[in-house]
């Protein structure tokens, strides 16, 4: 405790009058300057004099406390020191610091330790919070901590001035190298089958250089060239499927590497069907074309090309071809000419007739092979021999006519594989399903039989043909289910899962993976027709792999949760099957950049008064810390400083006038006296 004196003022003309009053006597002393007075020193020093003893002056003498100033440390703890392995070193010269400081006398010292996020380090963002409630006179100063990697320098450095002066340690060097790729331009969606332009950057050290870079679409490497570092490059690659794509641009290690994380960069493309072509022959008019054609024309993708056979060659006419309101069937244009525009082709109803030639059979076969898809919906007139079986159709179907027609009511039944199979796993119970009332016999000799009808034959078969898919429905009768006979059926339903499972869509595939980030944690879903399909392993971002044993949660479905996962690229692996997901940000700023970097802070050393020294890589020798005065220098060669502010409380005061008020007016009165008694001499 100290005891201190000082003057103050107690006007009882309070201060607004009494600045009038001063503000009048100068206006006149001016102007009786400037007419020439003969005495203005002591009608000047008579002026003041009145006005201190109007001012009512005062000693007042205070008992004062000192009180400490307060020092924030700020500690780097973010992804980049980690990826670069200098967080142990930052968190040690942290604390070094802030013992040092501690062992000071009347210094209050706040340490915290700032972790990444997707915008990047926030030091001075922590900086502010943890002097904000601190009054700008008590602040000695600061210390960052920090590989020098910041995100949050402000434009306007006036805002940091008044919690200077703010130091500097980087943990790192400088000179060390790292190479790392960066991404301009990247697009969000792609046309399935069409390119699409990837354009980047490799940054390296070593200007001049080359690398080596590749492009993953989901793990799979689709695209390698050599580019040169430092300038832009542009990369096209194909949308390989509908939905989501996982894409990584990847380039090899360079001579120096801090890091390999920031060798990749990675970005979702969701790929989009253009339109879905598809070929629908319906061989006859009967209650089920209208269904066909309305599911079809009911999604906006689908670019339908629909023909119904209402004259076929045999029937005879004798109506005139000129008074017919028909065209005639475009035969070699659709099976010759345009066929490969076709994604799907389906037959419905469709009889062996001298309509198409066998070659053409044969295209459809080679065009399935090549890719396409095929669906057969089978009516009576498909039992006999001109059944598509009878055609080189049969080569690629999964399933035979027995030259057999099943009349009665029976009631569609999944198959102990067809629970299982995406096409039909999540349906309503298949108890409440409404009846059919015809079929054709068949036996299937391949494939996938998921619906089995009367007398338990195969209802819906599917299969694989070279790169392509079919399906064979087996009855004329699933328009019942639209038209609600018997209680209806999922009939929508099941034609969209069959046409999208035909067309190769993901999430329709008998074996499949997928991986997928949500608040929860980091989801796992395997399906497969097969038996339990046993644990998952799980590639980090960081390299470590660890298994995760999978639960079903349905018929052929199994999940699992990864909780709390780290920021990055995550890889599931069951059998050959492989998924990627991404946690937080794909390409956060924490891991863009993680070589030490000293001129990021140098404006606000400068703004603030502050320094800032490179520690090395493992965090020390700390620089001499000094305690400085309001006015002197805080940085120097090899040593940093924090100011003494001198605050104190004041915990008791007592005031005494410091002589009368009128005292002071006379003496002033008697000065002004004397210099009119000099003017009259």
């Amino acid at each position: 405790m100290t005891v201190a004196d000082r003057i103050a003022f107690n006007p009882g003309l309070g201060w607004p009058a009494l600045a009038i009053l001063a503000a009048t006597a100068a206006l006149l002393l001016v102007v009786y300057l400037w007419r020439g007075g003969g005495a203005p020193l002591s009608r000047g020093l008579g002026i003041a004099l009145i006005l201190i003893g109007l001012a009512g002056p005062m000693i007042v003498r205070e008992r004062r406390e000192p009180v400490a100033d307060i020092a924030a440390v700020i500690v780097d703890q973010s992804e980049s020191l980690a990826l670069a392995g200098r967080k142990d070193a930052a968190r040690a010269a942290g604390d070094a610091v802030a013992a040092r400081l501690r062992a000071e006398t009347g210094l209050d010292v706040r340490v915290r330790e700032v972790t990444g996020g997707p915008d990047g380090t926030a030091m001075i963002g922590a900086l502010e919070d943890a002097l904000a409630d601190a009054p700008r006179d008590r602040i000695a100063g600061a210390v960052l901590v920090t590989d020098g990697q910041v995100s949050d320098v402000p434009e306007d450095l006036t805002r940091v001035r008044q919690l200077g002066p703010v130091h500097t340690l980087i943990v790192g060097d400088p000179k060390r190298g790292d190479r790392r790729i960066e991404l301009i331009s990247a697009p969000a969606f792609g046309i399935v089958g069409e390119p699409v332009q990837i354009e980047a950057r490799v940054i390296d050290p070593a200007a001049g250089s080359t690398a080596r870079v590749r492009v993953l679409v989901d793990g799979q490497v689709v695209r390698e060239d050599t580019v040169a570092t430092g300038r832009p490059f542009t990369l096209a690659i194909r949308t390989p499927k509908r939905g989501a794509n996982l894409v990584v641009v990847e380039a090899a290690p360079g001579p120096q590497e801090i890091s390999a994380a920031n060798n990749r960069a990675a970005f979702q493309l969701a790929g989009v069907r253009d339109r879905l072509r598809v070929l629908l022959v319906t061989g006859e008019p009967h209650p089920g074309a209208r269904v066909w054609r309305n599911f079809l024309k009911s999604d906006p993708s689908v670019d339908l090309v629909h023909f119904t056979i209402l004259r076929p060659p045999e029937k005879p006419d004798a109506t005139p071809q000129e008074e017919l309101a028909l065209i005639a069937f475009p035969r070699e244009e659709l099976f010759v000419e345009k066929l490969d525009q076709f994604d799907l082709i389906i037959f419905d109803r469709y009889q062996r007739r001298s309509i198409l030639p066998f070659s053409y059979f044969e295209n459809i076969a080679r065009r399935v092979e090549a890719g396409g898809a095929l669906l057969v919906s089978a009516g009576p007139g498909d039992a006999g021999d001109d059944s598509l079986s009878r055609t080189p159709l049969a080569a690629i179907l999964p399933s035979q006519p027995d030259n057999q027609v099943l009349d009665g009511a029976f009631k569609p039944t999944p198959t102990q594989l067809g629970a299982r199979h995406p096409v039909l796993r999540g349906l309503p119970d298949s108890s409440t399903w409404g009846r059919w009332t015809r079929m054709v016999a068949a036996r299937a000799g391949g494939g996938q039989v998921l619906l089995t009808g009367a007398e338990g034959r195969p209802l819906l078969v599917l299969d694989r043909a070279g790169r392509g898919r079919v399906a064979q429905l087996w009855s004329d009768q699933v328009w019942l289910w639209a038209r609600g006979y018997d209680g209806g059926g999922p009939h929508g339903e099941l034609l969209r899962r069959l046409a999208h499972w035909l067309m190769q869509e993901p999430e329709l595939e008998d074996e499949r993976l997928s991986l997928a980030a949500g608040p929860g944690g980091l989801a796992i879903e395997r399906a497969t027709l097969g038996d339990a399909p046993g644990a998952v392993d799980i590639v980090a971002p960081d390299g470590a792999i660890t298994q995760r044993p999978l639960e079903a949660a349905g018929p052929g479905l199994f999940r699992a949760v990864v909780p709390d996962p780290q920021n990055g690229i995550y890889e599931a692996r069951s059998g050959g099957l492989r998924a990627f997901a991404a946690v937080g940000p794909l390409n956060p700023k924490e891991a863009a950049a993680v070589a030490a970097d000293p001129t990021i802070l140098e404006p606000v050393a400068r703004e603030t008064g502050g320094g800032v020294e490179v520690l090395g890589e493992r965090g020390a020798p700390l620089p001499e810390i000094r305690r400085v005065g309001r006015n002197d220098g805080a940085a120097g060669d090899g040593w940093i400083g924090l100011r003494r502010r001198e605050g104190y409380v004041v915990r008791a005061s007592a005031a005494e006038p410091l002589g009368p008020g009128v005292a002071w007016a006379m003496a002033g009165l008697l000065l002004l006296m004397l210099g009119w008694r000099r003017e009259t001499r």
